[in-house]
């Protein structure tokens, strides 16, 4: 007779058998301090990578921000190198440059306009809208106020191709080489040493010309001087726009690029002829060292350089970065005021008008 494992409640056999299972069931689970200790090195882990994805979120934003700021600055230099360089296109050397020199703010600068001007054959260097003889001798007008300037009409086509450039009013039909909301360059092509003055167009015909000064004037005529010849061309004019504190960046009123803090202007003249520009206060007008630049005191034919410097900042500030100051360059006084947090990029270039001292290049 076989033998049968008895497994009824009231044998010996089933108690030990529960008191094994309970203790294997006690022995499989976590006490509360196990538990404790497991969710503290969680919480540790998980800070850890949230602190670490927040740190790579933030440098991506302004690693993007940083290569935004460069590739406008860039392109923005670019523009302005390629016109300072054309400055003096087929006009006179007198009315290829001229400029707003400011310590408080950001400069303004105007270059001889190439859009209007298809020379064809022409060799001469001396395009440009004459001031009508019936006007009378030249009178400076007063600053940042409006002036009407006549003009002989048989050269406000500048380069009498028997087309105009600028469509002013929107008819369809270009009435005017020169640009409303545009700048002027304003100087006697037969004394350029009389200075210049520049400003914006508020309004063109073929007739006159309604313009505000913004710098510049011309000096009398003396005995010695020749006959005077004053002509004005369209120009360029490269801004700061500040309104709403964006710091826009404009060429003829059109946005360039915003978040521009400053944009200075300086100038290299050699006025003793020497072929060195080797004296900051005498030659070097808007630099650090150099008296402040005023166009109605320096004669362009012995304009040898212009150099210009942007600083731009990031659209966004950076409450990490604590170095985020203001950059004065040239003769800018700094703002007052600590760091802001915005990253800024700086880019300076230096550019010889190829067409100063060239009468007539191309």
């Amino acid at each position: 007779m076989s033998a049968r494992a008895d497994f009824s409640s009231d044998s010996p056999g089933f108690g030990r058998r529960c008191r094994r299972q309970d203790a294997r069931v006690r022995r499989a689970g976590f006490t509360l301090l196990e538990l404790m200790i497991s969710v503290s090195i969680l919480g540790v882990v998980v800070i850890g990578v949230f602190e670490s994805l927040t740190r790579q979120h933030r440098t991506s934003i302004v690693t993007e921000s940083v290569v935004e700021v460069q590739n406008n600055v860039r392109a923005i230099a670019s523009l302005i190198e390629r016109e300072v360089r054309m400055a003096g296109y087929m006009v006179p050397d007198s009315v290829a440059v001229c400029g707003v020199d400011s310590t408080t703010g950001g400069d303004v600068l105007f270059v001889s306009e190439t859009e209007p001007i298809v020379p064809d054959d022409a060799r001469a260097g001396d395009m440009g809208a004459r001031m009508s003889s019936a006007a009378g001798a030249w009178v400076n007008p007063t600053i940042n106020a409006a002036f009407d300037l006549d003009l002989d009409s048989t050269t406000s086509d500048l380069d009498a191709d028997g087309t105009l450039f600028y469509d002013n009013d929107g008819n369809g039909t270009a009435e005017a080489d020169f640009r409303i909301g545009g700048g002027f360059i304003l100087a006697d092509k037969a004394n350029p040493h009389r200075g210049t003055i520049c400003g914006r167009v508020t309004a063109a015909s073929t007739t006159q010309l309604t313009l505000i000064p913004m710098a510049g004037a011309l000096a009398a005529s003396v005995a010695s001087d020749a006959e005077e010849e004053i002509l004005v061309v369209p120009a360029a004019r490269y801004a700061l726009n500040a309104a709403g504190g964006t710091g826009r960046l404009e060429r003829n009123r059109e946005l360039l690029a915003q978040g521009v803090d400053d944009f200075q202007i300086s100038y290299y003249f050699d006025v003793d002829d020497d072929g060195v520009v080797d004296a900051a206060t005498a030659e070097e007008p808007g630099t650090k060292d150099g008296n402040a630049y005023d166009p109605a005191n320096w004669d362009n034919e012995e304009l040898k350089e212009v150099r210009f410097s942007i600083v731009v900042r990031t659209r966004a500030e950076d409450q990490a970065f604590s170095e985020g100051n203001f950059v004065a360059l040239e003769n800018r006084t700094a703002p007052v005021g600590g760091s802001d947090g915005f990253r800024r990029r700086v880019v300076v270039g230096s550019v010889r008008p190829r067409n100063v001292g060239n009468a007539g290049s191309i």
